[in-house]
């Protein structure tokens, strides 16, 4: 040992096993927007998130991803640390399937026209 430091970081500091998880499709594409469908490790639907910050909430609060551990942010939209609880290992992926929103963009198009 060298000094205080070491002694902190081998006996008071617990190992963080962290690791990085891309947020996949159901059919392991890359999302290109959001928002997208928030689904836990089970495949369970959790909720809608409109941006990554509301993503890391939802999938923080499902119970069975709450046993794997805490994700956080990472690099980029689509990219996450995952900080796994003791004796978990990483899932390949998390699961985030986008919602295509056009409803609305065509409805007023011709309304004005006919009537």
């Amino acid at each position: 040992m060298e000094g205080n430091y070491d002694y902190y970081q081998l006996f008071l500091t617990p190992p963080l096993n962290k690791t990085v998880v891309k947020m996949l499709t159901a059919a392991d594409s890359e999302p290109d927007h959001y928002p997208v469908l928030v689904l836990d490790i089970n495949s369970n639907d959790v909720g809608t998130a409109t941006d990554k910050a509301a993503y890391v909430a939802l999938w923080n609060a499902a119970p069975s991803n709450a046993v794997k551990g805490k994700l956080t942010g990472g690099y980029g939209p689509f990219s996450f640390v995952l900080e796994l609880k003791p004796g978990q290992s990483p899932p390949s992926k998390v699961t985030g399937n986008p919602i295509h929103v056009f409803g609305g963009v065509f409805s007023n198009t011709f309304d004005s026209k006919f009537n």
